[in-house]
């Protein structure tokens, strides 16, 4: 596939599968917003191909014309998406390229002469043309006309971290501009980041390998699944006429739903696949592990205790009165409902308080590298106030409530100890511990503490990069199971049907 000059894809509109189907140009124009040139030829190859497939599958199981249609349908509707998420993920695949090289380059070129420009510059010539390259430009230009609204460097880093939404970008753009205003060593810190970014990498790389690890196992998934179908559609056609319920309208609806649906879960897959490789955080689980906080931290035992009570109350005196009526299994179900219902809210607490520090084991060593950064040039109050507009929104709330307290009382430990106490973690404790220690030592002894908190948090990020992996391939996983799901649902139909005819024909 040609590479072409232009980069993006970002600020395209959404399209839906019809209008990709009916106008072709908007598909090639998506596409070559990724960087990539599409021919028609080659969808046209692509719509016969999914076309054939369709009415193979419709002879391989016998269905009707207007099943067979019904399906070619869906094939063809399914076919723009997949066709983008085959060219997104190679252009996934390129932004992460980019912009690894470029946190490495930036780096390696602010160390020569601790000068933003020069280093954007230097790194600059590093990339040919393309989206990288065409960015750094702008952000080079913004910084040469020297007009900004309230920071100059940061304004024009800005434009690259919005084009590369990596997380680890924003500390290394936060750490050049500190140095370049306050000058000092930084050789250090650079060294730090680097490593912090060949972690950040690293993991990224081994996640898509998992994915497509994941990928070929869902393939398999179904390719076993559909001979399987195709075995039990075999034993029905070779039944005597009376019994078969090969053309039944139940049986023929339920096997091009079946199909249906595994087209649709090959679909989810590609897309799972071609989810941006730099850009891993999701605003609605986000949102949901904030609730779960919220919950963990105003949970109220003894109220939460007599909801429950009430609720689960009434079951178990249901189940007594079954058993009083003789209903014994109905009087059993009731009852253990019952007991559920009266522990619900335990179990309720236990699952938010688990996710919770699940996240924050997951979130805090990158905080913690950014606070290490930002003690370069700036003293633990003021890295506390920074870190706490792009924090993590679970580690928000007690950033802000930690930043408060300090200016209250700038001396004492009680607000480093009193951050994230309820969850009891020893490595947080353990952490804020150390940001008490350096915050009372001076300038003298800083560094040198600095540095013992980054060794101690070098092998949490490790293991921080790994939770955030486990999460982004679950959703993956968990499709390898849906063929089993659709084939068993259709192997279940059929036999009811099959049941129903052959009793039929019993009566007969």
């Amino acid at each position: 596939m040609k590479q072409e000059k232009q980069f993006g894809g970002k600020g395209s509109s959404k399209k839906n599968g019809v209008s990709y189907l009916f106008h072709p140009e908007d598909l090639q124009k998506q596409i070559d917003s990724y960087g990539y040139s599409f021919s028609m030829g080659k969808y046209s190859l692509f719509l016969f191909t999914a076309l054939a497939a369709a009415v193979g599958c419709g002879m391989l199981f016998s269905l009707h014309w207007y099943w067979v249609a019904l399906l070619a349908i869906t094939c063809l509707a399914n076919l723009p998406f997949l066709v983008l998420d085959g060219y997104k993920q190679m252009y996934e695949h390129k932004r992460f390229l980019d912009v690894s090289d470029y946190m490495e380059q930036i780096l390696y070129s602010f160390r020569t002469n601790q000068k933003i420009i020069s280093a954007l510059k230097d790194t600059r010539s590093l990339f040919g043309a393309g989206r990288m390259h065409t960015v750094i430009g702008q952000a080079i230009d913004y910084i040469e006309r020297g007009k900004y609204q309230w920071d100059l460097y940061g304004e024009a880093l800005g434009l690259i971290e919005r084009e590369y939404p990596a997380s680890r970008l924003p500390a290394i753009h936060e750490f050049l501009r500190t140095v370049e205003g306050n000058g000092g060593s930084c050789n250090d810190a650079i060294d730090l980041l680097l490593q912090d970014k060949a972690v950040w990498a690293d993991n990224v790389l081994l996640l898509q390998e998992d994915k497509k690890a994941a990928r070929i196992k869902v393939i398999f998934s179904l390719a076993v699944t559909m001979v399987l179908a195709v075995v039990f559609h075999s034993v029905y056609r070779s039944m005597p006429e009376q019994y078969t319920i090969v053309p039944h309208p139940v049986t023929q609806f339920s096997t091009m739903l079946y199909l249906m649906l595994n087209i649709l879960i090959f679909r989810k897959m590609n897309r799972e696949i071609a989810k941006s490789w730099i850009l891993q955080e999701d605003i609605g689980e986000e949102t949901k592990l904030a609730g779960y906080y919220q919950l963990v931290k105003e949970f109220d035992e003894r109220k939460e205790r007599k909801k429950s009570l009430r609720m689960g109350g009434g079951f178990l005196a249901a189940g007594a009165l079954s058993w009083l009526l003789g209903r014994p299994v109905l009087a059993v179900l009731a009852a253990g409902a019952g007991c559920i219902l009266m522990n619900q809210h335990k179990m309720g607490y236990r699952l938010a308080y688990d996710k919770v520090v699940r996240e924050i084991n997951r979130v805090f060593p990158a905080w913690l590298m950014e606070m290490a950064l930002l003690m370069q040039g700036n003293n633990v109050q003021v890295s506390i106030e920074k870190t706490i507009e792009h924090a993590p929104g679970i580690l928000k709330e007690e950033l802000q409530k930690l930043s408060d307290s300090l200016k209250s009382k700038p001396d004492a430990i009680e607000p480093y100890l009193d951050f994230l106490k309820m969850f009891q973690l020893s490595s947080v404790q353990s952490s804020m511990k150390m940001l008490y220690a350096i915050s009372e030592s001076g300038s003298g002894d800083a560094q040198s503490q600095i540095q013992v908190l980054v060794k101690r948090n070098s092998k949490m990020l490790d293991k921080s990069e790994k939770i955030s992996n486990e999460k982004s391939l679950a959703g993956i996983n968990s499709i390898f199971y849906l063929p089993q799901v659709t084939v068993s649902f259709q192997t279940m139909i059929n036999m009811v049907v099959f049941m129903v005819v052959f009793l039929g024909q019993m009566k007969l």
